[in-house]
């Protein structure tokens, strides 16, 4: 039970009115917008039922085929909807007539009377503080509304299945008469749903009634047929006997409070055919149902007619319900397919997409986070990804280690100058460690080292696409510039410029080629976008013929 003050979708509660078998029912004002300070009655779906997978689409079809039902006899569904996981529908509010009853003020005093005031809002209240004032004519009167609306509904598609004296409104009209009408149309149909695919043991364990409730179950119960499974869905002929039994428990409770019972023969008639009394034969539709009631006339003039068997055939209540019932499958299906197909399309486009940038990318600039290395040396180069800057590894030139050695790995940063990729590097000398007396973390951190505690050089490269290389074009550091040369038949080598220049030819110009070791070309990127993009094509053919055979049955 939820406290008063609980926001359900734009209403809040006002007080809790009580469970049913159907959920719980609650008085609530309107909070904002257009219903701001308007009352209405809510039902909530119980919880067990509204958390089982699926029911969230099943809700929302369900309630929006309700919300389409109105016409005389039908206290229509305004509105529905999900506030966390209370699953809420809608309905005006209705106040009731006021009926002044007279109250025996003392058991010692028995000519002392006082008045008591109640509300009359449903068929059980009418009956229980109204029961001397009606006649044939008004039990006539509230069943020709309610003809009407089960009519309207069945047409629909929708049964009621739960049809007893308390879900009955009953009302004044303009002339003065009652009428009635049905509320809480498809309540018992939405506390049935199970998900898809349980054995009918299965379903039996998932259904569930509610302590509170059972009393609520075991009196809508005595208003069904015999024999029937509450678990079942509820059929056109279970309103149709309900609206018999119905007829009958207000008759009798109308004898009880009349002198004259043989102004009630017709009724009691028409009571024994609708619930198939003393071997009578139950009416086949609601229309046949209203024909038969005492004193109606031409039902035409309630826009009802008597279908022939073909006609019947034609709005058959079990084939509307499977058809409702396929048509939810479809559209789930047909929401499984749309998503599978945006899903595919979108890995398939943003790979694609991810493949240009790439194959872009590697038109301008070496593959990143790949090894090009010298042919028989250990000298190596790799450039991190970026547009205009990036890191970048390489290893340690024997010039810039101080034991002669080099060849360990050292990480800078690259950068473009002049189109060319420039890669500075520097590495600490250990001479300053040893001069200093100082350990090497001694010399972390801002202001404790300088640019003479380190060799500092730059590598320039050349990127040449055709060749997929890189080109060491100099190296350069504080001292020297270094060209790449080649002494006679030896091999290509760094040589300062000025050696270069003053060898009278001796060193020629050479180049170093950096190539890549990596030779696998094949773009995974392309290859997962032809995949996702052909599952995307697969679901989209699938959805064409799902869509061009079930058309009209598809929303």
């Amino acid at each position: 039970m939820l406290s008063s003050g609980t926001r359900i979708g734009n209403t809040r509660i006002l007080n809790w009115l009580g469970e049913g078998s159907c959920g719980q029912s609650y008085h609530c004002l309107g909070s904002e917008g257009e219903i701001k300070g308007k009352e209405f009655y809510i039902k909530l779906i119980p919880r067990e039922i509204s958390e089982r997978k699926g029911f969230q689409d099943y809700f929302v079809q369900e309630t929006q085929a309700l919300e389409q039902l109105e016409g005389p006899g039908i206290w229509p569904v305004q509105s529905s909807g999900v506030t966390k996981w209370k699953h809420w529908i809608r309905y005006p509010w209705f106040k009731g007539v006021e009926a002044v009853i007279p109250e025996k003020m003392g058991a010692h005093e028995p000519e002392e009377e006082g008045i008591e005031m109640h509300l009359v809002q449903d068929l059980e209240h009418f009956c229980e503080y109204k029961s001397d004032e009606i006649s044939p004519d008004d039990l006539l009167s509230i069943m020709a509304c309610l003809h009407q609306g089960i009519y309207k509904a069945h047409l629909s598609g929708v049964c009621h299945g739960n049809l007893k004296p308390s879900n009955i409104i009953v009302q004044t009209n303009i002339q003065g008469g009652w009428e009635g009408f049905i509320t809480e149309f498809g309540l018992y149909r939405l506390n049935l749903f199970t998900p898809f695919g349980l054995s009918e043991e299965e379903k039996k364990e998932v259904s569930v009634i509610n302590m509170d409730s059972h009393s609520s179950f075991l009196v809508g119960e005595a208003f069904r047929p015999q024999g029937v499974d509450h678990l079942e869905m509820p059929e056109e002929r279970w309103d149709l006997f309900a609206l018999g039994k119905i007829g009958q428990w207000v008759v009798e409770r109308i004898k009880k409070e009349s002198a004259d019972s043989s102004k009630w023969a017709e009724w009691e008639d028409w009571v024994s055919k609708a619930i198939g009394k003393n071997g009578k034969e139950p009416f086949e539709t609601c229309a046949h149902s209203m024909e038969a009631l005492p004193q109606i006339g031409d039902i035409l003039t309630y826009g009802i007619k008597v279908e022939s068997k073909s006609e019947i055939s034609e709005v058959d209540l079990e084939e509307l319900r499977l058809k409702r019932e396929l048509k939810f499958q479809l559209n789930e299906k047909v929401k499984t397919l749309k998503t599978k197909r945006g899903i595919t399309t979108l890995v398939g486009g943003v790979s694609f997409l991810f493949y240009i940038i790439y194959s872009i990318y590697l038109f301008l600039a070496p593959s990143p986070w790949t090894e090009y290395s010298l042919e028989g040396l250990l000298d190596s180069y790799q450039l991190g990804a970026g547009l205009f800057t990036g890191q970048a590894w390489g290893i340690v030139p024997g010039n810039y280690d101080e034991e002669g050695d080099g060849g360990q790995d050292v990480v800078g940063e690259w950068s473009k100058e002049d189109g060319l990729f420039k890669l500075k590097f520097k590495r600490f000398k250990k001479s300053r460690e040893e001069a200093s007396g100082k350990k090497l973390w001694q010399f972390i951190g801002d202001g404790k080292t300088s640019d003479e505690d380190y060799f500092i050089w730059d590598d320039f490269l050349k990127y040449d696409r055709k060749r997929d290389a890189l080109l060491l074009v100099k190296r350069k550091d504080s001292k020297h510039t270094y060209i790449p040369g080649v002494l006679g038949n030896g091999s290509p080598r760094l040589y300062p410029e000025e050696r270069i220049k003053l060898s009278l030819g001796k060193i020629q110009r050479s180049e170093l080629l950096f190539t890549k070791e990596d030779k696998d070309n094949i773009r995974w990127s392309l290859f997962f976008t032809m995949g996702f993009l052909l599952a995307s094509w697969l679901y989209h053919r699938e959805l064409t013929k799902l869509i061009i055979s079930n058309g009209e049955m598809i929303e």
